[in-house]
């Protein structure tokens, strides 16, 4: 799996949208009622965000009565997220080492994330054992068949977090289904936020995806804890921060706040397996610099990983933004209606690449 080596640049300020939480606007594929523009158009709270989660009615961010409206649709996140590739530096097998790295009975091979080839390959130089742990060069690796370097029993729950991206696009029933379709049905995704968008015949989901929501912003992270409690997942796919760069939140903040949602996550389960997406595009209306803030981001999320993955808790990053063309990812285009949200199709394009990374990790 390939990790995205955009070169980092300064993020532009985006005054329209500095504030907390980011402005909300439809997501594409949102819940029924979608955003409607136009009406009877008084001017509305500048700023405002929506979260679709709730369909709170009648927020609107800059539009007047009639503009952007929340029955279920107009949200907030702001943005995609998107991940690169974990995995240089060794998966575990049941039993055998491989190539001085992979080790068995489900241990964790080295303490980093890396991951040119989208497999985990054992990395150099690591010692194999029964439950031991390899100190391959850079990958953390979750042991087939089990959850960070303990084996696992049971159904496996699976917990995408994000804001409106995840929490009203149509990725996570999308990949829901394409677990199901290929095999894979011994998981259950799990959140607070129930994801029912109109997305053909793909079950509805749970999720803990909270439009308009900042990674960074106090309130997020103080409920962080409770979410993880009722939870106890033991995957987690983060697609978190469009809504920060929105806000021109510095990456240096944005990957501390990630650090915390980590150790947060560890501290309900110690084992729990964390995928984090390099974040998808950001084209918004007004907002000019936003994509080279992403890509500023993105590029920093893999060292970021290296130095918080465990062999217990590994932490693999998704190259989510590559599915996409960054500079045709704009208002009105093949995969997003606004620059920030994906439509049904581009919803599927980023299930595919989640699917490719989580089920080459042999988990379920």
């Amino acid at each position: 799996m390939l990790v995205a080596g955009a070169t980092a640049w300064l993020i532009a300020g985006c005054s329209a949208h500095a504030r907390t939480p980011a402005p909300d606007i439809a997501g594409a594929g949102g819940a029924s009622g979608g955003a409607s523009a136009g009406g009877n158009g008084g001017a509305g709270t500048a700023g405002s965000s929506i979260s679709g989660q709730a369909g709170a009615s009648g927020a609107v961010s800059g539009a007047g009565n009639g503009g952007a409206l929340a029955s279920g649709g107009a949200l907030a996140s702001g943005g995609a997220n998107d991940g690169g590739s974990a995995g240089n530096g060794g998966s575990s097998g049941s039993g055998a080492s491989a190539g001085g790295g992979a080790l068995g009975s489900g241990g964790a091979a080295g303490g980093g994330v890396s991951g040119s080839s989208g497999s985990a390959n054992a990395g150099s130089g690591g010692k194999s054992g029964s439950g031991g742990t390899s100190g391959g060069s850079g990958g953390a690796a979750a042991g087939a068949g089990g959850s960070g370097g303990v084996a696992h029993t049971g159904v496996w729950r699976v917990m995408p977090l994000g804001d409106s991206i995840t929490g009203t696009t149509c990725y996570p029933k999308l990949l829901a289904q394409e677990f199901t379709q290929n095999g894979h049905t011994n998981f259950q995704f799990v959140g607070s936020v129930l994801n029912n968008q109109g997305c053909g015949n793909a079950p509805n989901v749970q999720t803990e995806g909270h439009g308009g929501f900042l990674i960074t912003d106090s309130s997020t992270l103080s409920a962080m804890p409770g979410w993880f409690s009722a939870d106890q997942a033991d995957i987690v796919l983060m697609h978190f921060g469009t809504n920060d760069v929105w806000n021109s939140i510095a990456p240096a903040t944005i990957l501390s706040a990630y650090s915390t949602t980590v150790d947060d996550l560890r501290a309900v389960k110690a084992n729990v397996i964390i995928f984090v997406a390099q974040i998808i595009p950001l084209n918004p209306a007004g907002c000019a610099g936003c994509e080279s803030g992403v890509e500023t981001l993105d590029a920093q999320i893999s060292s970021w990983a290296s130095g918080k993955s465990t062999a217990l808790s590994p932490i693999y990053v998704v190259d989510v933004h590559s599915v996409f063309d960054a500079a045709s990812y704009l208002p009105n285009s093949t995969y997003t209606v606004d620059g920030v949200h994906p439509n049904p199709a581009g919803s599927q394009k980023i299930a595919d690449k989640w699917y490719a990374d989580v089920s080459a990790r042999g988990l379920f």
